[in-house]
């Protein structure tokens, strides 16, 4: 089969077509071929070597892929050939024709769901347990995102949009800032222009907002805290531009009238909690089964062009998803 492989941790170049022996099911295993692979932020930490869940190399990477059953191995019932399933496998292995998992590791998709969309089901399984789990113990009225042009970003929005929660967007470009007005932000800060705690609260009538979605952190993440209102959580669910410059406590201690929260999440928090991770899994379903969700799609390119479709990513070129086809 073919596949895209690294054998070394590095840039978009590393990202190499290979042609691997097709996988074979074992006992309470399938093989699915995919149809449709997503492309995103965790596979460039896969492929610079800094994934906290790196498998050892050469390896094939990939966390999201959309496809159709090829073959069940021997104790598989409740899974058939042809049915359709979504993969959503953080230790890699899906930029590939094919890939060999446990039966449980993959999610029964209903024939409503378009494969080219369900690709993007993770991306609002990610947006959906930001807004609830994550943000445990906070009722949002208001949020805020920040890289809200990504495709978690277009899925907050539109989760927003759904359950009739306003959406400020942030964008480092006035384009940008338009394709999440089109995902069905209420309003957009440009932070390349903007300063972005000031429009916040300037949007917001003087209140601030109950949630800050951050995947971006960077040296000035604790401006955040200017732009909470009370009893407002910011979560971080990445830290793509580095960490805070500023000592974290001491600015949410000179922040304490709003008595301000901060969170880590990673989807890995569901690692030991199999309940709540397939909770996430069919809430999102659900939604693109009912067609209350459209994913945006920024680009579809062959299996073959992993390399360039990592090189939009380190360009921040994407809004929305990209995806490779099989």
């Amino acid at each position: 089969m073919k596949a895209i492989q690294i054998d070394a941790p590095g840039g978009p170049e590393v990202l190499k077509p290979v042609t691997l022996p097709d996988p074979v099911p074992g006992a309470g295993e399938v093989v699915v071929r995919g149809q449709t692979i997503g492309v995103g932020k965790p596979d460039v930490l896969f492929r610079t070597g800094v994934y906290r869940w790196m498998p050892p190399l050469p390896a094939v990477p990939g966390a999201e892929m959309a496809g159709r059953i090829e073959v069940v191995g021997p104790g598989v019932t409740h899974l058939q050939p042809g049915q359709k399933v979504l993969v959503y496998r953080f230790r890699g292995g899906c930029y590939a024709e094919r890939i060999v998992l446990k039966a449980d590791e993959v999610t029964p998709l209903p024939d409503a769901i378009d494969l080219d969309a369900a690709v993007s089901i993770p991306n609002y399984q990610v947006a959906s347990a930001l807004l609830n789990e994550a943000a445990f113990g906070v009722v949002p009225k208001s949020v805020y995102v920040n890289g809200a042009a990504g495709g978690v970003g277009a899925a907050v929005i539109q989760l927003c949009r759904l359950a009739g929660i306003e959406a400020i967007a942030g964008a480092s470009t006035d384009e940008k800032c338009a394709f999440a007005r089109a995902q069905g932000a209420t309003h957009t800060v440009n932070y390349g222009r903007e300063r972005a705690a000031e429009r916040v609260r300037e949007l917001s009538g003087g209140r601030g907002v109950d949630l800050v979605l951050d995947h971006i952190v960077g040296k000035n993440f604790t401006d955040n805290l200017k732009m909470l209102a009370p009893f407002g959580l910011i979560v971080s669910f990445n830290a793509l531009g580095g960490l805070p410059e500023k000592d974290l406590f001491k600015e949410m201690r000179a922040n304490l009238p709003v008595s301000p929260a901060v969170r880590c999440f990673t989807m890995h928090s569901f690692d030991h909690d199999p309940a709540a991770r397939a909770r996430v899994a069919a809430r999102t379903v659900a939604l693109f089964a009912a067609g209350k969700v459209k994913p945006p799609v920024h680009a579809r390119l062959p299996l073959a062009e992993a390399r360039r479709a990592h090189e939009m990513l380190d360009a921040r070129a994407a809004m929305g998803k990209i995806i490779l086809a099989v």
